[in-house]
């Protein structure tokens, strides 16, 4: 008999169900404001200034939702996030109220309004980043969450044939003991960018040399995705596979086409340091064939999913992206051939919902 395949997507909705509130939103706010008042953090990993940016962008609450911010938003999903944020929210707030992942558009938008580039502008970001990253990870206490399963639970999860995630810690690998996909990232994996080993730090800058990794919080330097865009989160989640496939064909080009081989000899002393790098990238490639970024997002996989998917504990307003990246691959297979089926199947504590997706492939 045909065995359809079996998949679950698990979101933040299961730590909070089994963690308790210190994984909601507001406690997340509320731990990393105190790291910064208390001075409970290290300076290498990030800095009290970015609790007074924190402030600051919060104070601008008002004006986001009066429209002040609007043409700040220049790409269209930026557009749609803001269209989104004063939909869900009212004109007064708590700090703690906001979702830690909607910091992150009001902290773009607000660096175009004050005219703060790049570099300062990528920094704050990661700074920011750190930050959440940190609070989420409440002195490594995540990782235990999967202490509080129940039996039933961790049999329920190991009956399907694929587990993905978008939470990063390693609650579930832990609880059925083997491999997973992490869809957006992982505590426990470092960034290319901070891994003075990856094909990142062979490059001549070498940003690992300026920027290390701290010995106890590798956390807030992992692959952790954060942004308030799916699009975002999924453009950087393939971007590693986009650029191998580049760099690829670059090379390719190189090797057997003279004119395209002096067009990129050209870039070698660009003005530009993007392209600038990316001629040293093929280059390097080039020497070193098999050399290639790291691919840690698992969204080819979620890409060619078939058979059964069922979600549980996912934001609805955070992971669109997921639930389009099904659809879209849905829409692959003849009308004939699939049955799309949205089913509420039962809510946990949290107030998430879990649904299930069923079509023939």
């Amino acid at each position: 008999m045909f065995h359809k395949m079996k998949n679950i997507i698990i979101g933040n909705g299961v730590n909070i169900q089994f963690g308790g509130y210190d994984y909601q939103n507001d406690n997340i706010i509320i731990r990393a404001m105190h790291k910064i008042e208390s001075g409970d953090f290290c300076n290498e990993v990030y800095t009290s200034e970015i609790g007074d940016w924190l402030k600051f962008i919060f104070q601008e609450f008002s004006c986001f939702l009066n429209g002040d911010y609007d043409r700040f938003a220049v790409a269209s999903d930026e557009r749609q996030e803001l269209e989104s944020f004063k939909i869900r929210y009212s004109g007064k707030a708590e700090i703690y109220e906001i979702g830690f992942e909607d910091f992150f558009l009001m902290n773009e938008l607000c660096c175009r309004k004050n005219k703060i580039n790049n570099p300062q502008r990528f920094d704050i970001q990661e700074l920011l980043r750190r930050l959440f990253l940190d609070s989420i990870y409440n002195n490594g206490k995540i990782n235990d969450i999967h202490k509080n399963f129940p039996k039933d639970f961790i049999e329920y999860i190991k009956s399907f044939d694929n587990v993905f995630t978008t939470n990063y810690d390693k609650n579930i690998e832990l609880s059925i003991n083997r491999d997973l996909f992490y869809l957006h990232g992982a505590f426990h994996v470092l960034d290319d960018l901070y891994n003075p080993n990856g094909y990142r730090n062979q490059l001549p800058d070498r940003p690992a040399d300026k920027v290390h990794a701290i010995k106890g919080y590798e956390h807030a330097f992992s692959t952790a995705l954060t942004g308030s865009s799916g699009f975002f989160k999924q453009f950087t989640a393939e971007n590693a596979e986009n650029t191998n496939a580049a760099l690829k064909k670059f090379v390719a080009g190189m090797n057997h086409d003279p004119k395209v081989a002096k067009e990129i000899e050209s870039w070698k002393g660009s003005e530009n340091y993007i392209i600038r790098n990316f001629y040293e990238a093929i280059k390097l490639k080039q020497k070193n064939p098999d050399l290639q970024f790291p691919i840690v997002y698992a969204f080819r996989k979620l890409n060619e999913i078939k058979g059964l998917v069922t979600f549980i504990g996912l934001s609805p307003y955070n992971d669109t992206h997921i639930f389009s990246s099904i659809r879209d691959n849905l829409l692959k297979f003849p009308t004939s051939e699939r049955v799309d089926l949205w089913e509420n199947q039962n809510r946990i504590s949290s107030g998430k919902i879990e649904f299930k997706l069923l079509y023939l492939s």
